[in-house]
C-alpha cells in the first residue's frame, strides 16, 4: 500500500532576535483552516535579566483581522534558554503567533516557527 504525502507548510512566525518587556505578535499565516494541525516551536538562545520569562501561544482568525486566543496552544514557560513546543487543531483560515517577555529588565534571545500540516 502506498501513502501519499500531505503538503507542509513552515513560517518563521518571529525570527531570531532579543526582545526587552512586551508583547510581540507575528503576522498572520494563512491557510491554516484546512490544517489537521499547527506545531509551534519556540527556540530560546539566551535570557537575561532577573526572573525573566517568555510565554508563547497561537491565536486565529476568520479574517486575519480580528484575534482570539486558540485554546490549548500554549507552550510551556521558558525562563532560560531552551526549546517549547505546541500543537493545536485550527478552524478558521490564519493562524498568528502571540509572545510576551516578561520580568526585571529582561532581554530574551528566541524565535518561534509554525509547521502547518
Amino acid at each position: 500500500m502506498t501513502m501519499g504525502l500531505k503538503p507542509v507548510l513552515a513560517d518563521t512566525a518571529l525570527p531570531p532576535a532579543a526582545r526587552g518587556a512586551g508583547t510581540f505578535t507575528s503576522g498572520p499565516v494563512a491557510a491554516a483552516g484546512t490544517a489537521t494541525e499547527v506545531l509551534m516551536v519556540v527556540h530560546c538562545t539566551a535570557a537575561s535579566g532577573t526572573s525573566p520569562t517568555l510565554d508563547c501561544s497561537l491565536e486565529t482568525s476568520a479574517d486575519g483581522e480580528s484575534w482570539s486566543a486558540l485554546g490549548g496552544s500554549s507552550a510551556p514557560q521558558l525562563t532560560a534558554a531552551g526549546n517549547a513546543v505546541a500543537v493545536a487543531r485550527p478552524a478558521a483560515p490564519y493562524v498568528r503567533v502571540t509572545s510576551t517577555v516578561a520580568g526585571t529588565d529582561p532581554s530574551v534571545t528566541y524565535s518561534v516557527s509554525l509547521w502547518i500540516r
